[in-house]
């Protein structure tokens, strides 16, 4: 009995060590953990749905990913509009293609391989072969295969069925094809067809191409004189030539400076009020543009980038430069500064010249963190020196890392975030 009894109280002792010995291990457990509702979730992640109550110390413990990390292959291609859902499947991020081997019936044929599309409507479409022609129009074997559906692309008109040999009228054989059923809609008048041939003031019907076949246009049978002809911009009436068969400007007027080809890449703009005089030459018919114009570094101007204004007529400071950011007074009351490249970039604009007066620290003091580093987890020493360069809507961003004494953490400032981010950053 003794001995027993002895047994009991050993068996005691080590029971109540192993408890003590998980105690303290969930103890230590406990301590590496955190209230999942205290961490942020990196870049295309996003915060499990009920994660207010859970805890853990990874973002796989406390977060989800979303579509953005997931790659589309083979018949799947990746849709931005997906992204934001959190998904880690073809079926829920991507898109599926039609693919090189989709089946179209016959007569169809596919349409875009790499459209999205799981049907024979999304992914088919019909050719002409398909297409009934009705009157006025008629089947085309050359467009059978012409992927279309409609009379214009898939069907002929045909004339050939009219007599073109009556008096004041040739065949036409260009519109044999066309549908038609008089003279006047599928044959070619000669241009003594005085009922259907009529010259135009200022010219008229030579003798010898009375029995000339026309293109069926007045034009074509009848010769144009000077007196008639409108002279194109850059020339002037000749009228010495009146009387002269002419069509043309070289035939019948004479150029001025508006003819003049002013060459705005050499820096010659057109000059309006010397349109109408006579002139060959640049210093003559054109105004000079800002591309002849030096900007005064010196002085504070700078030229336009791209040359935006190489084609502005000018000659001063004020039309053909831009001021330098240097000119500019950033708002310290706005927590701004100039920008360090001030002296060689033009605005006018906060937007232009200015950023945050918390961009010093960051050039000078901090290192922007790698691909796959994160501020959860960061010493407090590091954490203060990192940053992150983000997108907030379609600007840049830069969060800085910050050290919560509370929760002994380092997390992301998001509440000071530098918006539009820091130059040459």
């Amino acid at each position: 009995m003794k001995t027993i009894a002895t047994l009991a109280v050993l068996l005691s002792a080590v029971s109540a060590k192993k408890l003590t010995l998980r105690s303290v291990k969930a103890n230590q457990e406990l301590a590496t953990t955190t209230s999942c509702d205290k961490q942020k979730c990196p870049a295309a992640w996003r915060p499990k749905p009920n994660h207010h109550t859970l805890s853990g110390s990874t973002s796989a413990d406390c977060c989800d990913k979303t579509c953005e990390l997931f790659t589309c292959r083979g018949v799947y291609r990746s849709n931005e509009a997906y992204w934001g859902n959190v998904g880690n499947s073809p079926q829920v991020c991507c898109d599926k293609m039609c693919g090189t081997d989709f089946e179209c019936d016959v007569g169809y044929v596919l349409a875009d391989a790499t459209a999205p599309g799981v049907s024979k409507k999304d992914c088919c479409q019909p050719k002409c072969q398909l297409f009934e022609c009705t009157a006025p129009w008629a089947p085309s074997a050359a467009k059978k295969d012409v992927v279309a559906s409609s009379a214009e692309e898939c069907c002929e008109k045909t004339c050939a069925a009219v007599n073109c040999s009556l008096p004041g009228w040739a065949p036409n054989k260009s519109k044999e094809l066309e549908i038609g059923s008089t003279p006047e809609d599928c044959c070619t008048p000669l241009c003594g067809n005085s009922a259907q041939v009529k010259c135009p003031f200022g010219s008229a019907v030579k003798d010898e191409d009375v029995n000339k076949t026309s293109d069926g246009t007045d034009e074509g049978c009848c010769a144009p004189q000077c007196k008639a002809y409108k002279c194109s911009d850059g020339f002037a009436p000749n009228v010495a030539k009146d009387d002269a068969f002419g069509a043309s400007d070289e035939e019948c007027c004479l150029p001025t400076c508006k003819k003049f080809e002013c060459s705005m890449e050499m820096g010659w703009a057109p000059f309006p009020a010397v349109e109408s005089d006579i002139g060959d030459n640049a210093t003559q018919c054109c105004l000079a543009t800002c591309k002849q114009w030096t900007c005064n570094a010196t002085e504070g101007w700078l030229p336009y980038p791209e040359g935006a204004k190489d084609n502005t007529t000018g000659a001063s400071n004020s039309i053909c430069c831009m001021p330098a950011c240097e000119k500019y007074s950033c708002s310290s009351a706005k927590g701004l500064m100039k920008i360090p490249t001030a002296k060689t970039v033009g605005g006018t604009t906060d937007e232009e010249c200015c950023e945050s007066s918390k961009c010093d620290d960051v050039r000078n003091k901090m290192a922007k963190m790698e691909d796959k580093e994160v501020c959860n987890g960061l010493e407090k020493e590091k954490c203060l020196k990192k940053y992150a360069k983000v997108k907030q809507g379609n600007s840049p961003a830069i969060v800085m890392c910050s050290f919560d004494e509370t929760y002994n953490l380092c997390r992301y400032d998001t509440d000071s975030a530098i918006k539009g981010g820091c130059t040459e950053i």
